[in-house]
């Protein structure tokens, strides 16, 4: 019983932790636009209202 108990566990971590990867990245690529630009050269200005808006 024992034989089968630590490869399982470490298994199930696994799956977890990919499960965890793949979660993060499929979300943060679709809150940041999957790295694309939707609206062309960004000033200084335009990004300092940006970051405001996404700290308040």
């Amino acid at each position: 019983m024992r034989d089968w108990i630590y490869p399982t566990l470490v298994f199930v971590i696994f799956l977890y932790a990919m499960a965890f990867v793949l979660f993060y990245t499929y979300k943060g690529a679709s809150g940041y636009g999957g790295g694309k630009s939707r609206g062309g050269t960004t000033t200084v200005e335009n990004f300092q209202s940006e970051m405001n808006k996404k700290l308040q």
